[in-house]
């Protein structure tokens, strides 16, 4: 049986409906609590089963958000967009840029964009996280971004991810990176034109558990060497998911996974940086990556992690990287978040 507490509010999960029953019983007679049954709402998200599926939708929070920005709902005449971001546009800092027109927070609406990405929507975490950048100067165009991301969750906002466990797969990973993508010609002087961004989603039976949108430290040199770095970084998670489960497993719960250990396939679609994770020799274009970036290769020398080729097509960490034009996006976003015709709309 595992217990989830968050302040006042909890959750038991167990395969076992009878050791919830006695375990409820036994909480009450040393606390005041409520038992509210079958598990339909935690921390504003909703939870809805059809058969094998579990919905996990917020949109208690997207109506929360649409008010902050004063966009309604039930207006026909709203626009609505099929992607969170214009694949044409990189934002930039931009210091000689028009005011915003609007005196809604621009802050406190990305927080609240933050925080639904990070919970039930990562179709729009590239997108939010390309806005939080610039919350202390917010121009005319980084507002505009916002409320781009707004209507296209107005066109979406009730779903969420649609969780279909598969256990066949065990723990998988997929990870990508943009060299050096938000650089252009107008903004040479901006120093963070030069870094690189990572992206990368954690599958455990099919069903995404963990994804991050976020710009490297580290300046790379080469597009091999900025999907090394993401790969480094993707696998940092990896591994300490890795070890949760093994302690699960040794706990006696039951582990989806097709072989006896705890193995994770890790899809890339840079060759060189399949090359340089999977032959460890120093290369004289590669030596000066620094041990922080190879502390993953005892896990590929042992087999635990397996990377492997994937075409750029079904890299779906590419869709954490870069503003996709809307067809790939949407091919992405439904293998992501599960949406099909199965998937209640």
């Amino acid at each position: 049986i595992i217990l989830i507490v968050y302040v006042d509010d909890a959750i038991l999960i167990s395969p076992d409906k009878t050791r919830i029953d006695a375990e409820v019983a036994s909480l009450k007679q040393s606390y005041d609590l409520t038992d509210d049954g079958p598990l339909h709402d935690y921390l504003g998200t909703r939870f809805e089963r059809k058969g094998g599926e579990v919905l996990l939708s917020q949109p208690r929070m997207i109506q929360r958000i649409l008010d902050l920005v004063g966009i309604d709902p039930n207006d026909e005449k709203t626009r609505r967009h099929d992607t969170p971001a214009d694949s044409e546009t990189i934002l930039h800092k931009d210091e000689k840029g028009n005011p915003r027109k609007q005196t809604w927070n621009y802050r406190a609406v990305v927080g609240c964009l933050s925080y639904l990405q990070a919970m039930v929507r990562p179709d729009i975490t590239f997108a939010v996280q390309a806005c939080a950048r610039f919350c202390n100067d917010p121009k005319q165009s980084h507002e505009e971004a916002v409320k781009r991301i707004c209507r296209y969750l107005l066109a979406t906002r009730d779903r969420g991810i649609c969780m279909k466990p598969d256990r066949s797969k065990g723990l998988e990973c997929y990870v990508d990176a943009d060299w050096a993508g938000s650089w252009h010609k107008d903004h040479t002087n901006d120093p963070s034109t030069a870094h690189s961004r990572t992206g990368y989603v954690i599958s455990f039976a099919g069903c995404p558990i963990i994804w991050g949108s976020k710009m490297q430290s580290l300046i790379a040199l080469s597009t091999a060497e900025s999907e090394y770095i993401a790969l480094s970084t993707a696998l940092r998670e990896v591994i300490y998911v890795m070890n949760l489960l093994n302690e699960l497993k040794g706990r006696g719960f039951t582990v989806p996974s097709p072989t006896p250990k705890v193995v994770c396939k890790v899809f890339e679609d840079n060759k060189s940086c399949i090359e340089i994770a999977t032959n460890h020799k120093t290369r004289p274009r590669t030596k000066h990556l620094s041990v922080r970036l190879h502390h993953f290769r005892s896990f590929v020398q042992q087999r635990l992690i397996v990377i492997q080729h994937v075409p750029t097509t079904q890299q779906t960490a590419d869709i954490f990287t870069k503003p996709l034009p809307r067809i790939q996006f949407q091919v992405l976003r439904n293998q992501l978040m599960g949406w099909s015709s199965n998937c209640r709309e």
